[in-house]
């Protein structure tokens, strides 16, 4: 009955924020830069005690790491031991860890991962959203993933943090 709760509540949130971002059964998508970005890779692992989710498409790659392995809100931004992650086709990594250079104004420097369910299939699937501001380590350059869904993005394990 969760299960089914947690679908309607994806699709609901997918129909109502955005026309562009369509929904996939399993799927890793967002809203990069206000264009659609819909991984064809999506695997997740448990690391360190938390959650690394990630997603490919087209020598990109998302990384969403979480503190913990439960269903939670957490909070991303330099004080945050969550972090979001993009390594872009050039290997520029941006991370939400990184701050902004002053000169960029006064961006913020956050975002959230939100693990709304994790099922008990074989292998066990997590749910959730994302959104988040990540910045280059100059802090010179800013890339803006919102309206992210990961939905029964498999538990394979196997997955490294990028560095």
């Amino acid at each position: 009955m969760k299960r089914i709760v947690v679908s309607f509540l994806i699709v609901f949130l997918l129909l109502n924020c955005s026309d562009e971002i369509r929904f996939n059964s399993p799927a890793l998508q967002a809203s990069k830069q206000n264009e659609l970005w819909r991984s064809n890779f999506f695997a997740a692992d448990i690391d360190n005690g938390g959650f690394v989710i990630e997603g490919r498409f087209s020598g990109e790659t998302i990384q969403l790491i979480t503190t913990s392995d439960a269903r939670g809100t957490f909070s991303l931004g330099l004080e945050s031991d969550n972090v979001a992650i993009f390594k872009d086709v050039d290997g520029t990594i941006y991370s939400t860890k990184n701050a902004p250079d002053p000169s960029l104004g006064s961006y913020p420097t956050s975002g959230e991962i939100i693990v709304e369910d994790i099922d008990n299939d074989d292998p066990k699937n997590v749910y959730g959203t994302f959104w988040f501001y990540a910045y280059t380590a100059d802090g010179l350059k800013v890339i803006n993933f919102n309206k992210g869904v990961f939905y029964k993005v498999p538990l394979t394990g196997g997955l490294l943090q990028i560095q």
